[in-house]
């Protein structure tokens, strides 16, 4: 990942200076080492400093806002549908067993620099961008992850469900299922 001093007097520049931190790459290492979690206001990606916690969607919102604060557009915040599943996150194992639906479609966030995709969610494997399969991949403004993210995820899953009725799912419970696997998330990372 590119490296630069953070030079912009802008909220999410300030909010890691605030603590000591003044590279990109040092911003990075630090998200990267939050605990996985919700932040209270998924628009305030700020939070995730002050709370100490992030998903990939507020983690990397944030760091993307850092890079165009000061000036980075390269820095590129990336969604990705996937196929989240027993294969792709062993954690979910359990979850899975009995259903009639082999996966669900995630919508993951990362950053890319240079074709090369970066992903600053967690230490684990886990969330590790570089090792999903993903079926579609968009960019989107840092000020859009709140919303968009989940636009782009939903729309999937409604088209794919009109696709596989073999799936016997609604949309509501396919996604209350998606929440559940977020909760694991949060306890076990």
């Amino acid at each position: 990942m590119i490296d630069f001093e953070l030079t912009s007097a802008e909220l999410y520049s300030q909010t890691v200076k605030k603590i000591g931190i003044h590279s990109y790459r040092k911003a990075c290492a630090y998200i990267q080492n939050l605990p996985y979690g919700r932040i209270s206001d998924r628009a305030k990606f700020e939070l995730v400093v002050e709370e100490g916690r992030g998903t990939c969607s507020s983690k990397h919102a944030f760091l993307a806002g850092i890079a165009e604060e000061n000036g980075h557009k390269e820095v590129e915040l990336m969604v990705g549908i996937f196929q989240m599943s027993p294969e792709t996150h062993p954690v979910l194992r359990s979850l899975f067993e009995g259903k009639t639906y082999p996966h669900i479609p995630e919508a993951h966030c990362y950053l890319r620099y240079q074709n090369k995709r970066y992903d600053y969610t967690s230490n684990s494997n886990e969330h590790d961008a570089n090792k999903l399969i993903f079926i579609r991949e968009q960019r989107v403004d840092p000020h859009q992850a709140a919303t968009w993210k989940e636009v782009i995820q939903q729309d999937y899953m409604k088209r794919l469900l009109a696709r596989k009725p073999e799936f016997q799912i609604t949309f509501e419970a396919l996604w209350k299922e998606r929440e559940e696997c977020i909760r694991i998330f949060s306890i076990g990372y």
